[in-house]
C-alpha cells in the first residue's frame, strides 16, 4: 500500500510538472505569433509610408515640369500665387493632380493605391507676398502623396528660375554633385550640346 502511494504521488507531480511544462510551451508560442505579427505588421506600414513619400516627390517633380512650361518673362509666376497664401492654387493641368487610384490620368498602378496633391505658394520672404505677385522668381511646391491605408506624406521644395531662353522659358542646367547656385554650370540654351562638348563648372558661383 505505501509503495502505491507512492507511486500515485509519483504520477500527480509528474502531470503537474507537464502541466507547467505545456503551459510554458503554449506561452512562448503566443508570444512568438505576436512578435511575427508586429513585424509583418511594421514592414506593412513602412512600406506604405515609403509609398506615400514617394508619391509626393512625383507630384513635386510634375509640378516643377509644369512651371518650368508656364514661367512667363515679366510677371514669372504670379498666375499661380494667392495674396498671403490664403488659398493655394492646386493646378488640374499638372499631370496626374488630384488623381484618385484608377482614373486614367492617375501616373500609378491601380493596385499601388496611391495619388497626390499639388499646392502651388509664394515664398513669405516675397515683397510681392501681401498681394499675391510672384516678385523674385521663387514659388513653393507642396506636394502631398497618398498611400494605402490612409499613410499620408508631404514634401515641400522650394524652386526658382533664371528666365533667359527664348520664349520665356528658363533654360535647364546640368553639372556635378555640389552646385551650390542657381546658374552655376552649363546654360544649356547657348548652343546645342554634342558628345565632344566640354563645360567648366564653379561651384559657388566662383571664376
Amino acid at each position: 500500500m505505501f509503495r502505491r502511494r507512492n507511486m500515485r504521488r509519483q504520477r500527480g507531480s509528474a502531470l503537474v510538472v507537464s502541466l507547467i511544462v505545456l503551459t510554458g510551451l503554449v506561452t512562448l508560442g503566443s508570444l512568438t505569433v505576436l512578435a511575427v505579427q508586429g513585424g509583418i505588421s511594421a514592414a506593412g506600414h513602412d512600406r506604405h509610408r515609403a509609398t506615400a513619400l514617394f508619391a509626393a516627390e512625383s507630384g513635386a517633380a510634375a509640378a516643377m515640369d509644369y512651371l518650368r512650361r508656364n514661367v512667363d518673362t515679366t510677371t514669372k509666376w504670379s498666375a499661380f500665387v494667392e495674396p498671403n497664401n490664403v488659398s493655394p492654387q492646386s493646378p488640374v493641368d499638372i499631370f496626374g493632380n488630384r488623381a484618385l487610384p484608377g482614373t486614367p490620368e492617375n501616373l500609378f498602378s491601380s493596385d499601388v493605391r496611391a495619388w497626390y496633391e499639388v499646392e502651388i505658394l509664394n515664398n513669405l520672404d516675397d515683397d510681392g507676398y501681401a498681394t499675391g505677385d510672384d516678385n523674385d522668381g521663387r514659388v513653393i511646391v507642396r506636394s502631398t502623396g497618398h498611400g494605402p491605408n490612409g499613410t499620408v506624406a508631404q514634401v515641400e521644395w522650394q524652386v526658382g528660375v533664371q528666365v533667359t531662353g527664348a520664349g520665356g522659358r528658363p533654360c535647364p542646367g546640368y553639372g556635378q554633385k555640389g552646385m551650390a547656385e542657381d546658374g552655376a554650370g552649363r546654360n544649356d540654351c547657348l548652343t546645342n550640346i554634342v558628345a565632344t562638348d566640354v563645360a567648366t563648372y564653379s561651384p559657388g558661383g566662383g571664376p
